[in-house]
């Protein structure tokens, strides 16, 4: 559809007058105040590279006429065609600065004269004419996506975007990082499993720098519309129709506990890198690594306004957001601005270490032959005339290194990882980060896998007590199982599937003091079983049976009912069960293992309630509910509304149980649902 002409400040100040200034007069008193950030969304726009007044800011960014070099457009060449390559390099940076300055910025300007911030997602993740580091600068939230896996985005290169945003909030000084969060397209409607398909997800882009959760998508369907209602094409549906709203607290606790954390942390990098003034100009995953500075280091991508602001501070970089950097990264692409080169020698000469490939070329027409001699000059002088393939040349009192990753440069300077891992039976999918709150070390570190875990880690932190906090529950204790050595603590964890903990260093402690237990997490035992027959209550609105007795734990969607084979929404599986010893020195948990097909249940134990559950292994403690002899076990469970809108699938309205907008394609099928356990009871040993 159309869109704005992102090049002209007055075409955007037109649409704010008559579209946006209006709304935010009728908001009154609630503008800058309620209503605090305006949004627009990712681009999705496509190339654009004209405008009526764009002669004039090339001219004026560039120095010289865009007029001559026009044909260059429709594939001519002019002069020859490195002129041609180096005028093309000129038109997209300029299109970049135009859509910054124009758009962007003109956004954050309008908005600021209402006490408003910004915050669009103005750094892709499609390709487009921009440079997204640069756009950022504009935004008070940095916003970017990243997708739950689905047919339309499988691959993590296609689903993951936090990381720039993440870096241009580190290297501005921006607080909050936030993200259209849990996108999804052409997988079944409703058909989000939270612990297998959400939690991982966002769990790597907190690890990426993620810190505020925007949900994709939260639709307003009036009850009028019927349930499930109206909802959106795209996204994870989440609002008051889904059949798990009312038991998702535990879900959205562990996002604002999560959040409350890291949102108070600076980030804490060894390696800084430069991803160069080409157009477009757009960074991806953190997996990327484009400057190799993993495992065990993290690092930060930078655009050349911030590369130009660059200190050296004790032989470290400094962005203007604070933050310090051991190395600075140069592209690999072998080309750089005569600006940028200039200041790589300027900080070599202060001090600072710079790791990257001799730049080979200046591709611009600025400045002319004599910018083009002067960067050949300078090139040579810090590089030599013939570099080998590795090598390295002190510079003033810098070093300059090429042909090694950042990982080995560091590594070769005695710079312990930030996070090592040291000892797994199976090599996991980890991922960590490193925040500095204050003055403690805060790790948030996630289990990217589907199975158990247990690994040793070392962390380049000594002299303070390890803590384990786990977001799930707000559970916090002291780490018993470490050993300390000089600069590093070893710590022991352990993870349930996709599971996650903050390890955080705060009391003092001497750095000879050494861990006193051999594990860090309670050791469980199964006490019992709780078999059947179990007394399971339906809906009877939604079409299921108000109670059934069965002799075992089944699948909804195999039954021979068919008001169960198609249920969708609560159900309540009751059962009476004895406990001939009640040991007060040990603590008693319940498990229910598998949780069909969302993974939420919430508990009841003798009238008193437990907690909600969504992530395996479903574990609770029962301890303070728990009576020997005669208890009384309460579960419920839900499911999604594919079954039953499965089971409604081509009958005439009257007859259905569901309304919705959405089509239900052929090609769905049932899923499991229900409580298929096995339900036990386990003793554990106290922490």
């Amino acid at each position: 559809g159309h869109v704005l002409d992102y090049l002209d400040k007055d075409v955007f100040n037109s649409y704010w007058d008559e579209v946006v200034d209006p709304l935010l007069q009728a908001a009154g008193p609630m503008a800058g105040t309620v209503l605090t950030h305006l949004e627009t969304d990712s681009w999705e726009c496509g190339g654009m590279n004209w405008s009526a007044e764009f002669p004039e800011y090339f001219k004026t960014y560039n120095g010289y006429d865009i007029i001559n070099y026009l044909p260059v457009v429709a594939g001519k060449i002019v002069d020859d065609r490195n002129a041609s390559n180096a005028f093309l390099a000129d038109l997209r940076k300029t299109i970049a600065a135009c859509v910054s300055e124009n758009h962007y910025k003109t956004f954050a300007e309008r908005a600021a004269e209402y006490g408003m911030g910004i915050q669009p997602e103005s750094a892709g993740p499609h390709a487009a004419p921009i440079d997204g580091i640069t756009n950022y600068s504009h935004s008070d939230i940095v916003m970017s996506e990243f997708w739950v896996p689905s047919p339309h985005r499988p691959k993590p290169e296609n689903r993951y975007f936090v990381k720039q945003a993440s870096s241009a909030a580190h290297i501005y000084g921006k607080q909050y990082v936030g993200a259209e969060a849990f996108t999804s397209i052409r997988k079944p409607h409703w058909g989000e499993v939270l612990w297998r398909d959400q939690k991982p997800s966002m769990d790597h882009e907190f690890c990426s720098g993620l810190n505020m959760i925007f949900f994709h998508t939260f639709t307003n369907s009036p009850d009028e519309m019927g349930e499930p209602g109206q909802e959106y094409f795209a996204g994870t549906h989440i609002n008051r129709h889904v059949r798990w709203w009312d038991l998702s607290d535990a879900f959205m606790d562990y996002i604002a506990r999560v959040q409350y954390v890291v949102q108070q942390g600076k980030f804490v990098a060894d390696v800084l890198y430069y991803y160069g003034d080409h157009v477009p100009n757009i960074a991806r995953l953190k997996e990327d690594d484009p400057a190799g500075a993993l495992p065990g280091y993290d690092y930060d991508v930078t655009n050349e306004d911030v590369l130009l602001k660059l200190e050296v501070v004790d032989g470290q970089v400094v962005v203007p957001g604070g933050i310090h950097y051991k190395v600075l990264a140069l592209p690999d692409h072998k080309v750089l601005s005569l600006a940028a080169l200039k200041q790589v020698r300027k900080l070599l000469v202060e001090g600072a270490t710079v790791l990257g490939p001799k730049p080979e070329r200046l591709v611009s027409l600025v400045g002319g032959e004599d910018a083009r001699n002067e960067f050949r000059i300078l090139s040579d002088s810090l590089w030599g005339q013939d570099p080998p393939e590795k090598g390295y040349n002190s510079f003033g009192k810098g070093k300059l290194v090429w042909g090694i990753s950042a990982n080995e440069l560091l590594r070769n300077a005695g710079v312990p990882m930030d996070l090592e891992l040291i000892s797994f039976k199976t090599f996991p999918s980890l991922d960590y980060i490193h925040y500095k709150v204050e003055d403690s070390d805060v790790y948030f570190i996630s289990n990217q896998s589907p199975e158990n875990q247990t690994a040793g880690f070392k962390f380049r932190v000594s002299g303070k007590q390890p803590e384990i906090w786990d977001p799930l529950t707000g559970r916090q204790w002291k780490a018993e199982a470490f050993k300390q050595s000089t600069g590093n603590t070893e710590v022991k964890l352990e993870f349930a599937p996709y599971g996650s903990f903050f390890v955080v260093f705060n009391e003092p402690i001497p750095e000879t003091r050494q861990g006193s237990q051999t594990s860090n997490y309670p050791v469980f035992t199964e006490l019992q079983e709780i078999t059947g027959p179990w007394l399971v209550s339906y809906d009877t609105a939604w079409g299921g049976p108000a109670s059934i007795e069965a002799k075992e734990l089944f699948d909804w969607s195999k039954s021979d009912i068919e008001g169960i084979k198609y249920y969708s929404g609560k159900a309540v599986y009751s059962k009476d069960f004895r406990i001939d010893k009640n040991d007060k020195g040990r603590s008693y948990h319940i498990e229910l293992n598998e949780v069909a097909d969302i993974g939420i249940a919430s508990i009841q134990l003798n009238g008193k309630d437990i907690g909600i559950v969504w992530t395996p292994h479903f574990r609770a403690d029962i301890s303070p509910a728990l009576k020997k002899g005669k208890n009384n076990l309460s579960i419920t469970v839900v499911n999604t509304w594919q079954n039953r809108l499965i089971g409604d699938r081509g009958k005439p309205q009257e007859e259905r149980f569901t309304k919705t907008n959405i089509k239900i394609r052929d090609d769905w099928e049932l899923v499991p649902s229900g409580l298929l356990g096995p339900v036990r009871i386990l003793i554990s040993n106290e922490l």
